[in-house]
């Protein structure tokens, strides 16, 4: 019998182009993280992403797919590798990276700035995230579940 586990992730925030970075745009994903193999994870701390990415004026309603490495204990830091196809039928990378601070524990688990890399791996974009800790914390426990197969 094969054990794993899954939960569901929303974050919102703004974007900017570099060469734009005064017109800020609105950002939000939301993504289902899976793990097939509880001793796989404990070993690598990486599950497998899959959801949604809304961009303003660039990705709407785009279907995402990508890892989520959850190295807490060893270095402190999350890090998200989101893949998707935007509304100019290109492919792109948001990357993200949460560094766990302990003296701001709360504030580095809520926020994830990120970038917009293309194809070629160019930054375009940067992005600042935030996970709602009051309005989505209830609905991020309510998904988590523990995956059973033969």
């Amino acid at each position: 019998m094969r054990l794993g586990f899954h939960f569901t992730q929303s974050m919102t925030g703004a974007y900017h182009f570099l060469d734009t970075p005064t017109d800020e745009r609105s950002i939000r994903f939301t993504i289902t993280a899976r793990a097939d193999s509880v001793p796989r994870f404990v070993l690598d701390k990486v599950v497998e992403v899959t959801g949604t990415l809304d961009m303003e004026a660039f990705a709407t309603a785009r279907p995402l797919g990508g890892t989520l490495r959850l190295k807490l204990i060893e270095d402190r830091r999350l890090r998200y590798d989101l893949t998707f196809t935007a509304d100019d039928g290109k492919p792109y990378v948001l990357r993200g990276e949460q560094d766990v601070m302990l003296i701001a524990v709360v504030d580095s688990l809520t926020t994830l700035p990120a970038s917009l890399y293309d194809a070629a791996g160019r930054e375009l974009a940067r992005a600042l995230l935030r996970f709602d800790l009051q309005r989505d914390f209830g609905t991020l426990l309510k998904s988590i579940r523990i995956d059973a197969s033969l």
